[in-house]
């Protein structure tokens, strides 16, 4: 894996954020303790026979989770330096051009309020959602794959920070503290995978990952409002850095783990604080034991994986996938997923893109 481009990891990383969300999106309704094994190799199995066809060809489709990450993408392409305002837009006006990718009405109504006042205040509409406590869905988590490639550059000189530009990008959507520390955790795991070598290190991993969280999360507690909590019991002030150790263990568990626990401690909602570490364990776990799978390569597995754990299967599954192919490449990918799902053409024009910025 040390020979690996970073262009490589590009593609990876943008592929396999949409390969997650075409193929996981089928099982999207699909709220179980988990999805059974013979139904996902199933599936994947008719994808890899459909590739073979010349014609009539099944294409998966993306949903929300994928055009809000290439508007992502277009907009820190046309400026590297962050626009709000051009990246607000390019998100209202990807949706009214295809209204139907799944959008949910949280946004809906915040894209309505930037057209409406010509994007002016651009992070009002955002924050005076839920009483003003702001979405903690993973929405910004779902489409931030394009960010920490961007931010590569920040090792060299001195452009914004991939933390900075995700909170920054996040905000236009989301501004719940575990909405935007949830996009910047996986931001940050996204960074650490493209630099992964040889084998995936969990423990290394896990504690590289944590203290970078415990900064952002000590920052957040000043910062940002603190959730409201219907029986009054004390919030968690380090959430992230807390479910981080039960990713730990569970990725590390030489039995494979109970999906119904995984569920319970890890969560698999539309949440980012109980979807978010969900794609990080099955990246971790994925690296090192095959479990149901394996007969699969790691990408491979971890995107079998994240969808079997049931719940917001294509948003996990896109989180995890982005991980997972900054780690390991494009060329683990399979050919046959690529050729049957939409959007890969482009989000490989994208990493290329993204790519020759990265000496600006």
């Amino acid at each position: 894996m040390t020979s690996l481009s970073l262009l490589s990891r590009f593609k990876g990383a943008l592929v396999g954020a949409v390969l997650g969300d075409c193929i996981g999106a089928y099982f999207e309704f699909e709220w179980a303790p988990s999805i059974e094994k013979e139904k996902i190799v199933n599936l994947v199995n008719k994808i890899e026979a459909e590739s073979k066809k010349d014609k009539k060809k099944k294409v998966w489709e993306f949903t929300d989770d994928t055009a809000m990450t290439r508007s992502v993408a277009r907009s820190l392409i046309a400026h590297p330096d962050f626009s709000s305002v051009d990246m607000a837009k390019k998100f209202t006006e990807e949706y009214h051009k295809e209204p139907d990718r799944g959008y949910g009405n949280a946004v809906i109504t915040i894209f309505e309020k930037l057209k409406a006042s010509d994007y002016k205040d651009i992070y009002k509409p955002a924050s005076e959602q839920f009483d003003g406590q702001g979405s903690y869905g993973n929405g910004g988590a779902m489409r931030i794959s394009p960010a920490p490639l961007l931010a590569q550059r920040e090792e060299d000189n001195d452009k914004i920070t991939k933390i900075e530009l995700t909170d920054k990008i996040t905000r236009l959507t989301h501004t719940h503290r575990d909405a935007i520390n949830g996009a910047v955790m996986q931001s940050l795991a996204i960074n650490l995978a493209l630099k992964c070598h040889e084998e995936v290190d969990i423990d290394n991993f896990v504690d590289t990952l944590k203290s970078d969280m415990a900064k952002v999360e000590e920052k957040s507690r000043s910062k940002l409002p603190k959730p409201d909590t219907e029986d009054g019991a004390e919030v968690e002030e380090f959430p992230y850095c807390k479910v981080l150790e039960t990713v730990r263990e569970y990725a590390k568990q030489e039995q494979k783990p109970d999906m119904k626990d995984i569920n319970d401690n890890l969560g698999t909602e539309i949440s980012a604080l109980k979807s978010v570490p969900a794609a990080l364990f099955s990246f971790l776990r994925a690296s090192k034991y095959g479990d149901d799978f394996k007969d699969r390569n790691p990408f491979e597995r971890t995107m079998m994986l994240s969808i079997s754990l049931g719940g917001d299967t294509d948003t996990i599954a896109t989180m995890a996938g982005a991980i997972a192919g900054a780690c390991y490449g494009i060329n683990v990918i399979p050919e046959s997923w690529q050729t049957c799902c939409e959007g890969v053409s482009d989000a490989i024009e994208f990493a290329e893109e993204l790519h020759k910025l990265q000496g600006k």
